[in-house]
Parts: structure tokens; C-alpha cells; sequence
């Protein structure tokens, strides 16, 4: 069993939307390619406050950020038919929000339908 760190994508809505949590991982430009990798550190560090650099913090760091911070929780729910799927509810009201036109998707996973949450709450921000 592994702990799962957000993506890239995450990342980079986490920083746009002020997340300056300290956290061991990161995604760094590689040297050669340019392309962003993941990274681990031996110290915890705000990774966002570098142009280059966006802290990749596990997922339940990223979730309990959204709740306490942005006070929006991202719900995940299993299904019948074997698949995931997730709701983002206002704390402490408990409405229901998120975008009318979205599609019910089928996640393979928990931490897929969380990912996909997390990503939409943050685009609500």
C-alpha cells in the first residue's frame, strides 16, 4: 500500500489557489527535457513559493486543505456496479455544488474519484 500524491494538474490548481502547506514532494522541471517530475525532499518545505516548482502534497493533505481552509469537502462514494464517484459539498451548510453540466463519471478508484473532485473544487475557488 502506498500513499498517493496529488498530479501535476492538482498541483499546479493547489498553487494558482494559494496552497503553502510545507510538504516533502514536489514537481520540478527536468534539466533536459523540460518535462515536470515528481520529487522527494529530505526536508519539509513550501516548494510553491519557487517559479519551477510546485509542491505535490499527498492527497489527504490536499483534501484536509480544501476542507479546513477552503471549506469545501470532497465527498467519494461508492457504487453499486463496482465504481467510484464523488460530490463536493460547502462546510457548514452542506449544499451540494459543482458544475451543473458535469458528466457522472465511472472512477476505477477511490483515489481516482477523489483526484478528479479535488481538481473541480479547486477550479470552483
Amino acid at each position: 500500500m502506498t500513499e498517493e500524491f496529488v498530479t501535476l494538474e492538482t498541483s499546479k490548481l493547489l498553487k494558482e489557489k494559494g496552497f503553502k502547506e510545507d510538504v516533502f514532494t514536489f514537481y520540478e522541471a527536468e534539466c533536459v527535457e523540460g518535462d515536470l517530475e515528481l520529487f522527494e525532499s529530505y526536508e519539509v518545505e513550501n516548494f510553491n513559493t519557487r517559479p519551477d516548482r510546485f509542491s505535490a502534497p499527498p492527497q489527504s493533505i490536499a483534501q484536509k486543505w480544501l476542507r479546513e481552509d477552503k471549506n469545501l469537502h470532497v465527498e467519494v462514494s461508492y457504487m453499486h456496479g463496482d465504481y467510484w464517484i464523488y460530490d463536493i459539498l460547502t462546510i457548514p451548510n452542506h449544499d451540494l455544488i459543482g458544475l451543473s453540466d458535469r458528466p457522472l463519471v465511472h472512477y476505477k478508484s477511490y483515489e481516482e474519484a477523489l483526484e478528479a473532485g479535488m481538481q473541480e473544487a479547486l477550479k470552483l475557488i
